[in-house]
């Protein structure tokens, strides 16, 4: 389970947010409550007349304030949800492109790697070919110089030259 940090800033409103979300059982216990006091102070120590004197009588305003930082609070944490799952779906999105660029990159690499294996298939053929010529032209080629030198003695042992 993940866990928020919220900061929530007041902001002004120029509508009362909070009575527009309130339904209209929640208005009429609202107005049914009494009047809820709290202590100003923070010490425990205080009798109960100073407490008494520290003390105030929660209003309308007062609650009306807290509904709206409630949904101040709200709000904030919505745009917070909204921005993660934003964030989440460009991410996702990132990533497929990701594995769509990684499978092309993997189709690419094989289509390249299958290209090398057929020129390196047909250049041991050329060099084969190529040197069975080459073992073809040095055989005709030792073939010849024995035919010359046959012919060359042939020509010295029957006719004579001075």
């Amino acid at each position: 389970m993940a866990e928020i940090n919220v900061t929530v800033e007041m902001r002004e409103r120029t509508m009362e947010p909070a009575r527009l979300l309130m339904t209209p059982t929640m208005r009429k216990e609202l107005k049914s409550l009494s009047p809820v006091e709290r202590a100003l102070g923070n010490s425990v120590s205080k009798t109960g007349s100073d407490i008494a004197a520290h003390m105030k009588r929660f209003g309308q305003e007062e609650w009306q304030a807290v509904c709206e930082r409630i949904q101040d609070a709200a709000e904030y944490i919505q745009e917070l949800e909204a921005g993660r799952h934003q964030q989440e779906m460009q991410a996702q999105k990132i990533f497929a492109n990701m594995q769509d660029e990684i499978a092309a990159a993997n189709a690419r690499a094989l289509a390249a790697e299958r290209m090398l294996q057929e020129v390196q298939h047909r250049a041991t053929n050329v060099v084969k070919t190529l040197e069975d010529r080459l073992q073809a032209a040095e055989d005709r080629a030792r073939e010849a110089e024995d035919w010359l030198t046959r012919i060359s003695e042939a020509v010295r042992s029957n006719l004579s030259f001075p």
